[in-house]
């Protein structure tokens, strides 16, 4: 295996948001039908049965980590070969969302009308789920780089499911999946895991509601742990949509509130700020505003196959740079790379660890 983490340590670093390619014999559709149909995930189960789809997860999560270990990430995940989706997954492991209660609601600020599934109950914890996929990994992965798990942010939840508890309030019901979800960091903690990723990008979508009470609930998921993990906080402007994007209807969050909001979790308990940065061509020139804590900077567009030239990362890491020293910078691609083909994947990621081991050899 061809090694691209030189001075990992004291430089610029790598890593993979979340997820990866889901190969056909788990999903028996390209897997970016993923952001439409979830539920067909789970009919693929139904048709083949538990224990021959839990072998095919076990192996989909293997190669995900082969792939990202070739490349030579060095913060990887198991692809979340596992989950039909990054918020519902972890809210069916938890009481008090009715997935058969579906409810047409606006979310992303309006941007989306939705049938999601209700809160109809108060939201707690039934026992630990994400140990058994971290320890898998951990115990089948060696010692190329570091595990990272990830789970979905308090606000982002709170935008994604209906209530019928906690009278309309966004910010009560944040706090009560904030609260509930921190016994499922504790457990993973417990078991070793030192790298955990809150995908909040929801955050971005409302600045005033982050600013008054969303950055504090999101610190409420890890409270009492602060000194044990490396805590990452994953804010994208929105999964790439072709469907808007060839209509002309923008659906992203608007990226100039970016600033705001990386100087909000700059006093923060957060290690680490991802951010979008290849969609929309980042002014980097935001990045001083994260202070202290390390950027993980989107450079790889999750949209397009087209492979970004490791001459073109390089010269986007460069100008990162200006902005950052090595040792706070980790390159990645702007969110999860579920809606790429694997041959795309990891000739990506490939091509982003080389530049990562160019800029740290200049």
């Amino acid at each position: 295996m061809e090694n691209h983490r030189a001075n990992i340590d004291h430089g610029v670093r790598t890593a993979i948001v979340g997820s990866y390619p889901k190969p056909r014999y788990v999903y028996n559709q390209p897997s970016h039908h993923l952001l439409l149909d979830a539920g067909s995930f789970y009919d693929f189960q139904r048709q083949i049965g538990p224990e021959r789809f839990k072998k095919r997860l076990d192996r989909a999560a293997l190669m995900a980590v082969e792939d990202q270990q070739k490349a030579g990430i060095d913060y990887y995940s198991d692809g979340e070969e596992r989950r039909d989706h990054y918020i519902w997954y972890i809210m069916r492991h938890l009481r008090g969302v009715d997935f058969r209660k579906l409810t047409s609601k606006a979310i992303r600020n309006g941007r989306y009308l939705r049938d999601v599934p209700t809160v109809v109950e108060k939201i707690e914890h039934k026992g630990p789920f994400l140990v058994k996929d971290f320890e898998f990994i951990q115990r089948h992965a060696g010692t190329e780089g570091t595990v990272k798990m990830t789970l979905p942010g308090p606000i982002t939840v709170a935008d994604t499911v209906a209530d019928e508890v906690y009278h309309g309030s966004m910010e009560a019901l944040a706090s009560g999946y904030a609260d509930t979800i921190r016994r499922e960091i504790g457990n993973l903690i417990d078991a070793g895991c030192r790298a955990i990723q809150i995908d909040d990008p929801v955050l971005l979508r409302y600045p005033e509601q982050a600013r008054d009470w969303g950055i504090e609930v999101l610190q409420r998921c890890f409270s009492g742990y602060e000194k044990k993990a490396t805590w990452f906080v994953h804010i994208c402007r929105g999964y790439p949509d072709k469907t808007n994007e060839q209509k002309g209807i923008e659906y992203k969050a608007n990226q100039d509130s970016y600033s705001q909001i990386l100087e909000w979790l700059s006093t923060s308990h957060i290690d680490v700020i991802s951010i979008e940065g290849a969609q929309g061509d980042l002014d980097l020139s935001v990045l001083p505003a994260a202070g202290e804590k390390t950027v993980m900077l989107g450079v790889l567009d999750v949209g397009n196959n087209d492979v970004e030239g490791v001459s073109d990362l390089v010269q986007r890491g460069t100008e990162a740079l200006r902005y950052v020293p090595k040792e706070r910078l980790i390159l990645a691609p702007d969110c999860g790379m579920f809606q790429l083909s694997r041959r795309s994947a990891r000739r990506k990621l490939a091509n982003m660890a080389k530049a990562a081991s160019i800029l740290n050899q200049s």
